[in-house]
């Protein structure tokens, strides 16, 4: 049989093993659990005991069918399996729940100069505030893990003592999802006194001097290199080349996984192959090196479930055992939960093991599929994984980030070879840079690959429809999960005149979303989240405007993911960096018709705005309006002309919409506070919507200009961890003491509110 006729056999349907039943089992126990007890360190409401007994009941409702039905018998292994994993993963959480509790309240009252703080792994970067988890430790003991908040870089083993507050989270999205990971506390530190690196092992002492001398704050190219062969992407998503990457799908090849581990593998045991040594000490060799390679990046859950899975395979083959790829990934996940129940809440965790069961299941079913379409092997085997994990994981990620990205097969089948020889080019070249004599031109080679592969990036990310926004909170996104269910229940063969004529329909149909956000989007009025900074999008039909455009390019990636393909007209409300540093690149990226700003402001513009072919330049004054669609935008301040160069001089716009029965007022304040607000807010009145002025700040509002306005939602735009501490807590009290509802870019991200018969909907990109 030759290659060809091989490749075209009808795969079986896959076996699925008796641990997905122990693994299902202990994670919903474990989900259940670990919730109530979130319910009770957020102490917001009082926690769902009672929901715990379902546990048992169902354990010992599975051992009851398991003896006593005969048609269930050939289920019985199943069944005795959901009933094991159900206890022992109520049992390993309720175990961690205990600790967390106790922790929680060994740090009550204690203050943040008390306590050492031991920092875990890399920090996430927003607007200049690195955030870290890290060990709280007082007296030489270890009391809990924490999530600390500062202005400076911090090496990953580092001795940190500070002075700040020590506060429990919010009871929002941010504050759960990080409360499920294990954290019990934020701390903010204000100064910090000591940081101590301590004595790091020598795979970190290595991975730090790699750091150090790649540099990847510096340039993309070099974060990128960080982020692929170190497995710090910390830089790189703190970057505006971090969001091409979620546009086009291709965020993946970033995370240490299973990929990377081949790669690395490939490298190293050709490297041994060349040796004298036995089969089986290559092996041990490999493993260990696998291991460290793991280690020595972070020891992410998909590089650890990836280590795993290999070790599996290995002892699988070195016993002549028949290697099975599922029963090694559910073993491996159940040890994951056993070990450490919290990583079932962490999104590396979540999409590795989907991605991977996709994989393992429908991979070989839909290289076939392609193949049947006359598309060549080694073409149907790369757009087929990609293609069975962003499927997969579709219940993970569009409430994560709201889009889903269209464009993802042909990214990944353009990028991910140039990735792959990235990594194998930089394991290669880059620990030769630690040495004194040859660290000259050894980033040479992997410099060029990463910035091709930022080129691709840039060019896929810029191509309109790359992706598309959908309703965090949509049911749809578990449609396609239930239907890989039904196809592995079904495995029908693929036939070649039914799949064409359902790629011309899904190609037709990924066309609507463009014609559709074109031509007749609703009306609407987006907050969107570009961390510190404001940039709000008002749309209606196919008339789209932006008020103010953030501080960098994020806004650009804001405006793809609300699936923005033109803008017809751009207010600046005054020229803080904040509200016009993305006025270039939304120049560079979208037909922009007009630029308006305040009255006589024009003149202070930043002269990268100015001049461009085919954008007209407006200046407006108090009384003004403008027609947004059915959107009527009136100036209410400034009185005055103004230069645009202070708070004062902010741009004030009161949206109204009125049609089909539906109404909205919405008052944009900029970075107006309360001495520019009272001069105009009684003309203004009753409002829908208040976009908080100067990001929430303690001056932005009070309880007088509230009662005048009676917004029932408030809105502040501001971002993670900001040094200003925006928003206040003075603003915030001052909203809910009114009785409106409160929401913030940091938690909701982009967050759209759309008139309706009743009043308005309010939808957030994170629930």
């Amino acid at each position: 049989m030759s290659a060809t006729e091989r490749e075209r056999v009808m795969p079986p349907r896959p076996l699925l093993p008796w641990t997905m039943a122990l693994c299902t089992g202990m994670c919903m126990s474990c989900a259940l659990v670990l919730n109530v007890a979130a319910d009770a360190l957020l102490r917001e409401r009082a926690p769902a005991v009672g929901l715990l007994w379902a546990i048992p009941v169902a354990a010992a409702v599975f051992v009851v069918l398991a003896q006593s039905c005969a048609r269930l018998a050939p289920l019985k292994r199943w069944l005795y399996a959901a009933s094991v994993g159900l206890v022992a993963g109520a049992v390993v959480s309720a175990w961690w729940a205990v600790g967390a509790l106790s922790a929680s309240k060994a740090l009550d009252g204690r203050a943040a100069s008390g306590l050492e703080f031991i920092v875990q792994g890399d920090p996430s970067i927003n607007d200049d505030v690195y955030s870290y988890t890290c060990e709280a430790r007082a007296d030489g003991k270890n009391l809990a893990t924490v999530r600390l908040s500062c202005d400076r870089e911090l090496k990953v083993g580092a001795h940190v003592r500070v002075i700040g507050r020590v506060s429990r989270f919010e009871n929002d999205a941010y504050g759960r999802s990080r409360v499920l990971r294990g954290e019990v506390r934020k701390v903010k530190a204000v100064r910090i006194v000591s940081a101590d690196e301590g004595s790091p092992g020598p795979l970190l002492r290595l991975r730090n001097g790699l750091l150090a001398f790649i540099a990847p704050a510096t340039d993309p190219a070099r974060a990128l290199i960080a982020g692929v062969v170190c497995g710090r992407s910390s830089e790189l998503r703190a970057q505006p080349a971090g969001d091409w990457f979620s546009v086009t799908g291709t965020a993946h090849l970033i995370a240490v996984s299973g990929s990377h581990l081949a790669i690395v593998g490939f490298v190293i045991e050709s490297a041994l192959q060349k040796t004298r040594l036995s089969r089986g000490l290559q092996r041990g060799l490999l493993m260990l090196a696998l291991i460290a390679y793991a280690v020595f990046t972070g020891a992410s859950p998909s590089a650890v479930r990836a280590c795993c899975m290999v070790a599996a395979t290995l002892v699988a083959n070195g016993a002549g055992r028949r290697r099975h790829g599922l029963s090694a990934l559910f073993l491996t996940m159940a040890i994951f939960v056993l070990l450490r129940p919290t990583v079932l809440f962490e999104m590396g965790f979540e999409l590795s093991c989907a991605s991977v069961f996709a994989i393992l299941c429908f991979c070989p079913y839909a290289t076939y599929a392609l193949g049947e379409l006359g598309m060549p092997s080694g073409v149907a085997s790369v757009l087929s994984v990609t293609l069975c994990s962003q499927l997969a994981t579709l219940p993970v990620t569009i409430p994560a980030f709201g889009t889903f990205s269209l464009i993802a097969p042909l990214t990944n089948a353009v990028i991910g070879p140039v990735i792959s020889v990235l990594l194998a080019s930089s394991v290669v070249l880059a620990p030769c840079s630690l040495v004194p004599l040859l660290s000259h031109g050894t980033i040479v080679v992997p410099m060029i690959v990463a910035r091709c592969a930022l080129f691709f990036e840039q060019l896929f990310a810029a191509v309109p429809g790359a992706s598309v926004s959908v309703p965090p909170d949509t049911p749809l996104v578990y449609v396609v999960p239930f239907a890989l269910a039904v196809l592995l229940v079904w495995w029908p063969r693929p036939r070649a005149r039914s799949m064409a004529a359902g790629l011309v329909c899904l190609m037709l149909a990924a066309g609507v979303p463009y014609i559709y956000w074109d031509r007749c989007a609703p009306p609407s009025v987006t907050v969107l989240d570009v961390g510190q900074a404001d940039a709000i999008l008002v749309r209606q039909g196919g008339t789209v405007a932006l008020v103010d455009c953030g501080l960098d390019e994020r806004v650009v990636s804001a405006l793809v993911r609300n699936n923005v393909h033109h803008i017809d007209a751009v207010f600046v409300t005054h020229w803080d960096e904040d509200h016009w540093g993305g006025l270039p690149d939304v120049l560079d990226r979208f037909s922009v018709g007009t630029i308006a700003v305040a009255a006589d402001a024009l003149d202070g513009a930043p002269a990268e705005v100015l001049n461009r072919p085919g954008v007209t330049y407006r200046q407006v004054a108090r009384g003004d309006t403008v027609d947004i669609g059915a959107f009527r935008a009136r100036v209410m301040w400034p009185f005055d002309t103004v230069d645009g160069e202070g708070n004062e001089d902010s741009l004030v716009l009161l949206l109204s919409y009125a049609q089909e029965g539906k109404s909205l007022r919405v008052l944009l304040t900029g970075d107006a506070e309360l001495d520019q607000e009272r001069e105009f807010v009684q003309e203004v009145g009753d409002i829908d919507v208040l976009k908080l002025g100067h990001h929430g700040s303690k001056v932005s509002v009070d309880t007088d200009l509230l009662e005048t306005l009676k917004p029932e939602l408030s809105i502040a735009s501001a971002g993670e961890g900001n040094r200003y501490g925006h928003p206040t807590d003075a603003c915030i009290d001052a909203v809910r003491d009114a009785g409106g509802a409160f929401a913030c870019t940091i938690e909701q991200g982009d967050i759209t509110v759309s008139p309706t018969v009743t009043g308005f909907a309010m939808r957030c990109q994170r629930p």
